[in-house]
């Protein structure tokens, strides 16, 4: 019994011995990595895109003559296209904008812009320096030339000099650059230039040899060579360089300034050239459809 108290005490204090002996010292192990620093990032050159104007959903009025294919024209099912027409379109879609586009003679145009009747127009507008003392213009968005246009048997008129000749009659649209052109090109204005209400017109007026020639921006003699095939052809040289814009009233930089951002934008996606390319399709001459010369980039 004794014997086996004792002994049950030596374990006992073996354990206590066991028990408080300090822990071992763990071995050393080699520190960790130190993490590479992270790149640090170029800052950019130039500042970020501006975000463009928000219209905020305004509905707009646009004026525009709807008889200048492929710029304008009302297709079979009574409905406003071509490429003036979709371009407001897209640009909408940038600048958040509804366009409504409104047939209207070319004449009255300016004044009914300037009076409100329209938000804007765009319809094969011409830049020139006495149409921006009475409204404002936008950035242009094509540049074009003009042309004659004969009929395909016409032996009299070949070039932009037989304008002189005093039997030739030259039909054009009234208040178009093109007016303005043909008076200066012929001999006696008054006598030899004919004005009509839209280019159409003036075209059958040389169709029933009520005139010998039509002078017309290139780009729209173009779709009225295609509807008159073997009827109507070119003839010399191009001629001019111009400019179309769209026009504001005097004084509307708010739209303006929207339209311009908004073109560019639809510029550098290459939207505008897809469109120029799809107006123009299978149509000789066409624009130059990479923009050259445009102040859009």
């Amino acid at each position: 019994m004794k014997r086996t108290i004792l002994v049950c005490t030596i374990v006992l204090l073996a354990l206590i011995v066991v028990a408080c002996a300090p822990a071992p010292t763990p071995a050393p192990t080699a520190a960790p990595p130190t993490a590479a620093k992270p790149t640090e990032m170029p800052k950019p050159t130039t500042a970020p895109a501006a975000t463009l104007p928000d219209l905020k959903g305004r509905a707009l009025k646009v004026g525009s003559d709807t008889t200048y294919p492929p710029f304008e024209s009302i297709n079979d099912k009574k409905e406003i296209v071509g490429f003036d027409v979709d371009l407001v379109m897209e640009i909408c879609k940038k600048i958040n904008c509804k366009a409504t586009f409104i047939t209207a003679d070319f004449d009255g145009l300016l004044i009914a812009v300037n009076n409100k009747t329209y938000d804007f127009s765009i319809s094969g507008w011409t830049i020139t320096d006495e149409r921006g003392k009475t409204v404002d213009f936008g950035l242009p968005y094509l540049k074009n030339t003009q042309v004659l246009l004969v009929r395909s048997d016409e032996a009299v008129v070949k070039d932009v000099p037989d304008l002189k000749k005093p039997e030739v009659i030259v039909a054009v649209q009234l208040g178009t650059t093109n007016s303005i052109t043909a008076k200066k090109l012929v001999a006696d204005a008054n006598k030899q230039v004919k004005e009509f209400q839209d280019f159409p017109a003036a075209v059958q007026a040389l169709l029933n040899k009520q005139a010998s020639a039509v002078v017309i921006d290139t780009f729209a003699a173009s779709d009225l060579m295609e509807q008159n095939k073997g009827k109507i052809k070119m003839t010399g040289a191009q001629f001019g360089d111009e400019a179309l814009g769209m026009v504001f009233r005097k004084g509307d930089t708010e739209l303006k300034s929207a339209f311009d951002a908004g073109l560019k934008a639809v510029f550098a996606d290459g939207t505008w050239a897809k469109l120029c390319n799809q107006w123009w399709k299978d149509i000789t001459p066409k624009p130059d459809c990479t923009g050259a010369g445009l102040p859009l980039k």
